[in-house]
């Protein structure tokens, strides 16, 4: 049985896009917010609320454009991610803006890679009960 993956190139284009551009706003937030005299641990609970519920705008407008269900999980994972990475790294040594958002960009797309071979891995595991 093939995989069913979506190939099509918008909307693979569409889940680059909104994944890269929520993690380096989450990011550029983070970094912008959080600096060395916050406790690492701390940053990064008060970060993972605060960046899922910041890309749950986006995966709304995103998602009315690809899809909501192929847009939402991994944006607000990616909202996540990208603020716990970047805020435990702001609370470690001052980031700039800039380095915050290129750290949650990188965390959109590795969030959009991992996604993508989970789906694979569970629709090979799932074919037998679904056909």
């Amino acid at each position: 049985m093939p995989l069913k993956i979506e190939t099509r190139p918008y909307f693979v284009f569409g889940d680059l896009v909104a994944n890269v551009a929520v993690g380096a706003l989450i990011g550029a937030g983070a970094s912008a917010l959080f600096g060395p005299g916050w406790n690492m641990f701390i940053a990064m609970f008060v970060a993972m609320p605060l960046g899922m519920a910041l890309s749950l705008p986006f995966a709304f407008l995103f998602g009315a454009l690809f899809g909501a269900m192929e847009i939402m999980v991994p944006v607000m994972t990616t909202g996540m991610l990208a603020g716990m990475a970047v805020s435990m790294c702001a609370a470690m040594q001052e980031i700039s803006i800039g380095a915050g958002a290129q750290l949650g960009a990188a965390t959109g797309l590795g969030v959009m890679v991992a996604v993508y071979l989970a789906n694979a891995l569970i629709r090979t595991r799932t074919s037998h009960w679904t056909s």
